[in-house]
């Protein structure tokens, strides 16, 4: 056997006289006998790699490497394997191992990177299964990617492994509806249903996407075999519910129902639905007993205001329900609530009357009586009752009741002109009702008697009130009168002009304007053009609940630069060549036409016609277009397409899209004027900040922009306590280390409207755009939390003094004198924070 310790000390010989192939050749005699060795294992590969003889070299290190992962000496293992990846960068073998190595010390981003590096690789080759294992570690470390998982899903679908593709599908679905993309999430999870129909979970989100899309009975199909294995699934039971009460198969849904409303109080609503198909069915029995069930449930809990707002809202669906109504009446007499018992009570007496239940009628105005003896009408419920009740009945209602003539009836009514204009608007109701339920009930001689008396006391109200038209259609009255207009020979002068239509109520104003506040507030939080336009569109095709809305920057001769669109989950995405044709036929119209286009009906509209071929395509029915202008110049266009029905565009709507479409401007402007300002100063790649030079300029900037726009604005100065100090503990470079974790920890905290200034060689200027006092201090308080977290080389983090005031943009300052005041003030405040040492955020608010 060769004495080791001779040739050690021989190939110790050798490397000191600078004899390295000699050397070479003695470690590989001892590596026979010590393969395991890393004293010699490093020699060999160092030698190798020396002497040019890479492959040999590189082979050691492998054997190296693997040496100390066997060890356990990850550190070791990981330098060994960069070093081989830097003689030989294509090594997907070692880069995968340096991955796991990577991952398995948690340094997720250099292991997500290493991964993503060899997936390529193995991509590239044609490794199906290797780079399906890497694409399963960089879903470990990048959960939140879409993209990442329905990469994963299609390659497992290539290579027909199900069981991976189907959840990477249906994973890539959740993420994308937690992020809003409804259509993304119903197009992978359909995706993943049909890879592997027979999939628990994928046949579940199939079936939601089936419900949302109006195809019960397929989600019906699809869950019912589920659900003989899972009766307590509370998900599998709510959407078979849903679906069994869509499909209408009622027998089915109400013990679904039952179950998931005992197991989950807040679904209420899908025993709501349940109720109304009962109800629309006839089986009034089976609802009224079911209300019961909710009724006891909920008085039990102390919650009786939550059961008669049910009932409220099933009574409103079906105004003629007398089985609903007469529980209204029963819990409105509970709760004390006389306003309710008196409305619902009367609204019961008219239908017992078109019912003929005269007893029950009386019997009813007796208790109205009660709750109302001063009321009006009652003397005409009763006239309606005579020779259907017993006469000594009749009798004793009569006492209590007096004809509007007598003066006691007088009277009651003080002031008449008080009283006549509310009792008209009940009466009026009151009277649809009736007629409503002598058409439920075929009474005809009486409906025609009813229709004829609102058209005699309330003369063209027709046009104000929906229902009403609808009760003249059905009941004939409309084609009478038509025909009696016809006969008639009024003269032109003794016309009676319509009534104008009624201004919208105050509180239809404040919701379009409410609605126009809150999307402009968002668009102006987004830092660019395709965010402002994505974010518009899709705020304003939910508010005004249209089958798309479709957004485009660009000029009137040229494709457009920007495209963007919301679809509802009803409609499908648009064909993009059909919509960019219709988009240039509209744009070369629209600085001649600023205020827009309403299209109720897309066949009947001449401007239209070029691009018929391309509106059926893209299934438009109706159309609402409005240019979006740039000093007087066409630079886009908006467009609300209503593709399931015709639609007739209110005027509140046209208002509220014109006083968005000019803030979409606006703000698409400022995004781009914000890029252009920050790429001429030149912030710092490594910090991200501004330097000291913009300062002031991007201060003027954001405070014209903030005054223009009536926002406030808000500005800050942050600096470490005793910076002397820091100075002193770490060095001019460590301070310069430490300081650029800092900015790269407040830039990434920041807003991206918000703008960090590097102000001094230790302080940083923070801008908040949009932003109050108060809530810039809360802001500031969250980056000095975040400050807080960065890693010092040596002593303790130091505190950070901080100072915040507000910059005053009233009438009695203009931009230059408001910022003046503002860096004055804050300088000032800066030095008490400097005092107190960084206890507290100090907030200065102009006092004027």
């Amino acid at each position: 056997m060769a004495d080791l310790e001779k040739l050690y000390e021989k190939a110790e010989k050798y490397l000191h006289k600078q004899k390295f192939e000699a050397a070479l050749e003695t470690f590989q005699e001892i590596y026979k006998h010590e393969p395991d060795e890393e004293v010699v294992l490093l020699n060999l590969g160092d030698l190798s790699l020396k002497l040019n003889r890479t492959a040999e070299g590189l082979r050691y290190q492998a054997i190296l490497a693997d040496y100390y992962i066997k060890r356990s000496d990850s550190g070791k293992a990981i330098a060994t394997c960069r070093k081989i990846l830097k003689l030989s960068p294509h090594d997907v073998a070692t880069l995968t191992k340096l991955a796991g190595l990577l991952e398995k010390t948690q340094k997720n981003s250099e292991a997500l990177q290493a991964y993503r590096e060899a997936l390529d690789l193995y991509r590239k080759a044609g490794s199906s299964a290797q780079a399906m294992e890497c694409l399963q570690h960089v879903v470990k470390l990048d959960p939140g990617n879409v993209e990442v998982h329905v990469e994963l899903g299609e390659l497992a679908a290539r290579t027909r492994q199900l069981k991976v593709a189907t959840p990477s599908f249906l994973r890539a679905a959740q993420l994308s509806r937690e992020a809003g993309r409804e259509n993304r999430w119903a197009e992978l999870v359909e995706r993943a249903h049909l890879l592997d129909p027979a999939d628990e979970g994928s046949r579940i989100a199939a079936a939601e996407v089936f419900l949302k899309k109006d195809r019960p009975t397929e989600a019906v199909a699809l869950l019912e075999p589920l659900s003989q294995n899972k009766p307590d699934d509370l998900i599998l039971l709510e959407f078979l519910a849903r679906g069994y009460t869509a499909v209408g198969d009622f027998a089915k849904a109400e013990p679904l129902c039952w179950k998931l409303y005992e197991a989950k109080p807040e679904a209420q609503d899908i025993v709501l639905r349940l109720v109304e198909g009962l109800l629309q069915t006839g089986a009034g029995d089976k609802a009224l007993a079911l209300l019961g069930k909710v009724k006891d449930r909920l008085f039990k809990r102390d919650k009786r205001s939550e059961f008669l707002k049910i009932l409220e809202k099933l009574y409103e669906a079906d105004e003629s329900n007398l089985e609903i109504l007469e529980m209204l009446c029963t819990l409105y007499n509970e709760m004390n609530k006389e306003d309710g018992l008196r409305r619902s009570m009367t609204r019961l007496f008219n239908l017992y009357l078109a019912g003929e239940q005269y007893d029950k009628a009386a019997d009813t105005l007796e208790r109205i009586l009660d709750v109302d003896p001063y009321g009006e009408g009652h003397y005409d419920r009763l006239v309606s009752l005579e020779g259907h009740i017993d006469g000594m009945l009749y009798k004793n209602i009569q006492v209590r009741v007096r004809p509007p003539s007598s003066p006691g009836a007088a009277a009651t009514l003080g002031v008449a002109g008080a009283a006549v204009a509310p009792a008209k608007t009940e009466s009026l109701d009151d009277l649809i009702v009736e007629g409503e339920m002598y058409l439920r009930y075929q009474l005809t001689s009486k409906l025609a008697e009813t229709v004829e008396r609102i058209h005699r006391l309330f003369p063209g109200a027709e046009e104000r009130n929906p229902r009403l038209r609808e009760l003249n259609d059905q009941s004939g009255f409309t084609a009478k009168l038509t025909q009696a207009e016809g006969l008639a020979t009024t003269p032109p002068a003794a016309r009676v002009e319509p009534e104008p239509a009624p201004a919208p109520a105050p509180s239809a104003q404040l919701d379009e304007l409410r609605k126009i506040s809150e999307i402009t507030a968002n668009i102006y939080r987004e830092a660019t053009p395709q965010g402002v336009m994505q974010l518009a569109v899709n705020q304003v095709g939910r508010a005004l609940n249209v089958s798309r809305c479709w957004g485009a920057l660009g000029g009137a001769n040229r494709p457009p630069a920007l495209t963007v669109e919301y679809c509802s989950p009803a409609a499908s995405p648009s064909d993009m060549a059909a919509a960019l044709k219709l988009y240039a036929t509209l744009m070369r119209r629209a600085v001649t036409n600023p205020d827009g286009w309403a299209v109720p009906d897309v066949t009947r509209a001449p401007i239209l016609g070029p691009v018929m071929a391309e509106i059926q395509k893209l299934g438009i029915r109706s159309l609402l277009v409005l240019p979006l202008l740039d000093k007087q110049e066409a630079a886009g266009l908006l467009l609300l397409e209503q593709c399931n029905a015709p639609r007739t565009w209110s005027a509140d709507e046209s208002l509220v899209l014109n006083a968005i479409s000019t803030q979409i401007v606006i703000a698409v402007n400022n995004t781009k004027l914000r890029r252009l300002v920050r790429s001429l100063a030149g912030s710092d790649p490594e910090t991200g900040l501004l330097p000291r030079s913009s300062y002031v300029d991007c201060l003027l900037a954001e405070a014209q922009r903030s005054k223009d726009q009536g926002q406030p604005l808000s500005v800050c100065l942050i600096e470490p306590e005793n910076p002397s100090r820091l100075m002193k503990a770490l060095g001019d470079a460590g301070v310069q280390r430490y300081l650029h974790r800092v900015s790269k920890s407040v830039t990434a905290s920041l807003r991206q409207n918000d703008i960090a200034i590097r102000y001094s060689p230790l302080a940083l200027a923070l801008l908040f755009p949009d932003t109050a006092l108060p809530k810039a201090g809360l802001a500031v308080e969250k980056v000095r939390r975040v400050i807080a977290q960065v890693q010092v080389d040596g002593p303790t983090a130091p505190s950070f003094c901080a100072a915040v005031c507000d910059v005053p943009l009233g009438p009695d300052f203009d931009v230059v004198d408001g910022v003046t005041e503002a860096l004055n003030r804050l300088e000032a405040s800066m030095e008490e924070a400097r005092k107190e040492g960084g206890k507290r955020v100090l907030l200065s608010k102009f006092e004027g």
